[in-house]
């Protein structure tokens, strides 16, 4: 009876010291440490892009607001936005007031802008890549996305971003400073926040109140923060799904063509080409809507 309690025990008593050894392991293992159990980058881009979906298009109506604190006069600029995604990677962005021509577009990895500020420009600025986390919505091309922008997709971590948990892809952060990377909440796999960095520049996008539409995702407010400091507020007034854009729309080659590299910024000239053939014809009752 003794010998048969004596071989019990000592299992019994290492099952026990296991588990309290696990428990106390896994007590120290918190969110805050910024290190835990997480996925890999690709695993958990699978799992954002099963979340949010890729309809074949969204059409958005936004008002964004942009501030100028060099200006004290005019403090901000208020400007009307349509944005017509055709996935997948295709995007057109129409800004209203149209006196000028004022429109962007990104097909395949290629982009193409002519304002009345910037004139003719084939690359993407900082501030516009909010649009990237929307834009691309599966798991290659965000990660590629990613890559482009210096976020070391290698790095995954536990991080608080406010009161919020998130998985975060990037580097950790380093004293008094962030550094490249995207924010994803934990518990909905929907991107927060996105940090990207070039020439000394940093910009922070922060994705806010994101809204169903039948089963894709879509953010209603995007903060923007140029070093630091508050740049341009998004607010989405309407959300549409579509397939039908024409392809015209984001016909790259046809913009160069239309708009060669030496072309002067002449707003009459510009006013007259952009507003004819296909791309007046696709928007006629939503901008009537909208105005």
């Amino acid at each position: 009876m003794i010998c048969c309690l004596t071989d019990v025990r000592p299992e019994k008593i290492m099952k026990k010291y296991l588990f309290l050894s696990l428990s106390i392991l896994l007590s120290f293992v918190m969110p805050s440490t910024g290190w835990t159990f997480v996925p890999e980058a690709t695993h958990l881009m699978h799992l954002v892009q099963n979340k949010i979906k890729e309809p074949a298009g969204i059409e958005v109506w936004q008002n964004k607001v942009i501030l100028d604190y060099q200006d004290s006069d005019q403090p901000y600029v208020k400007i009307k936005e349509n944005l017509i995604f055709s996935f997948p990677g295709r995007l057109r962005i129409n800004t209203f007031p149209d006196i000028l021509a004022n429109f962007s577009v990104e097909s395949d990895f290629n982009f193409f802008k002519i304002s009345e500020r910037e004139g003719i420009s084939r690359e993407k600025s900082l501030t516009d890549l909010y649009t990237d986390i929307l834009l691309y919505r599966d798991n290659e091309n965000y990660l590629k996305q990613l890559d482009l922008w210096g976020t070391d997709t290698e790095e995954v971590s536990f991080q608080r971003y406010n009161d919020t948990i998130c998985y975060v892809i990037g580097k950790p952060r380093k004293k008094n400073s962030e550094v490249p990377g995207l924010w994803i909440e934990k518990n909905t796999f929907l991107p927060l926040r996105y940090v990207v960095e070039k020439n000394s520049q940093q910009v922070e996008f922060v994705y806010k109140n994101w809204k169903q539409v039948s089963k894709t995702f879509y953010p209603m407010q995007i903060h923007i923060f140029l070093n630091s400091r508050l740049f341009a507020m998004i607010n989405v007034e309407h959300i549409n799904l579509h397939s039908n854009a024409p392809s015209g729309l984001f016909n790259i080659d046809n913009l160069l063509k239309t708009y060669p590299a030496d072309d002067t910024v002449d707003n009459h000239k510009i006013k007259d080409r952009s507003i004819t053939g296909e791309y007046e014809n696709s928007l006629p009752e939503t901008r009537q809507l909208h105005e």
